[in-house]
């Protein structure tokens, strides 16, 4: 039983790192390993003690969305859109399991229980691969808004800390900074946890409620207030700060202004910046 329990523990810990690695990606949140890992582990020991025998009753429904809920929990913490991605998590895990049930039977329908045991890689990175690529598609598909939206990897960096998130490439988007004319990078201050310090994050954890003029007043050097204009909002003030480094999809912006919106930008949270800039090097040359 040792082997099928070896087994069953490290494919559940695959399944469910690759499925929240893709829920992280597809909501725009920056990964923390040691969380994913962490959780991982957890989810790998929680599917062995499902397969021992007298525990058949912690695989049934209840107990498994308590599990991913936790899972997700401990991954991403306490974000907004929490059940969205709960659910998201909950529909990848399933998929999988799902195809590598379907590939778990082909061997045993060649190769009787013992094929099980000395499981096909392929058939576990086959599987994963197919569901990665098709959730992607659909998911992002669903996250885009407009025929020239375009989702990237956006990843910011400020005094040595770097912090990536998912960015929808939005022409619609024309905030500039007023002192440079440059485009300027809106990004859900919340997704960028790693680039704070813990007054900063204490500090940014009120932005909605005191807003950004108070917030600037408890917060260090570096920080200034972005004015602005929106559908509804004829004059408004964002708290904004200048990124050291900046790259879309790994092609370098250099040094850009970041706006912290103290909501989330996308209503499904797909993606939780918007840059209506370019990518190329035009990018680099205003943004120096």
């Amino acid at each position: 039983m040792t082997v099928y329990l070896d087994m069953i523990f490290l494919l559940n810990c695959l399944t469910d790192a690759a499925a929240l690695y893709v829920t992280g990606r597809l909501s725009g949140l920056p990964l923390e390993r040691k969380r994913v890992l962490a959780a991982s582990l957890l989810g790998g020991t929680y599917g062995a003690l499902c397969a021992l025998p007298g525990w058949g009753a912690a695989a049934s429904l209840l107990p498994q969305a308590a599990a991913a809920a936790g899972l997700v929990r401990l991954a991403f913490g306490r974000r907004e859109f929490f059940l969205r991605r709960l659910l998201l998590f909950f529909i990848l895990s399933c998929a999988m399991a799902g195809a590598l049930v379907a590939g778990g039977r082909l061997l045993r329908e060649q190769g009787g229980l013992a094929a099980l045991a000395s499981l096909d890689w392929r058939v576990f990175f086959l599987a994963g691969g197919a569901c990665f690529v098709i959730l992607s598609v659909v998911f992002r598909g669903g996250a885009r808004h407009g025929a020239a939206g375009q989702l990237c990897r956006c990843t910011l960096t400020r005094q040595g800390r770097a912090a990536s998130v998912t960015a929808l490439l939005d022409t619609g988007s024309t905030l500039t900074d007023g002192l440079s004319g440059a485009p300027v990078i809106t990004v859900h201050w919340a997704a960028l946890e790693p680039l704070w310090t813990p007054e900063e994050q204490a500090v940014l954890s009120r932005l909605e409620a005191a807003g950004a003029s108070r917030c600037l007043e408890r917060l260090g050097p570096g920080f200034r207030l972005l004015p602005y204009q929106a559908v509804g909002v004829r004059s408004g003030l964002l708290l904004c700060f200048r990124a050291e480094e900046a790259s879309m999809d790994g092609q370098r912006l250099g040094p850009v202004t970041v706006a912290l919106s103290p909501t989330p930008v996308s209503d499904g949270g797909g993606y939780a910046a918007l840059w209506g800039g370019e990518t190329g090097k035009e990018v680099q040359h205003h943004a120096a």
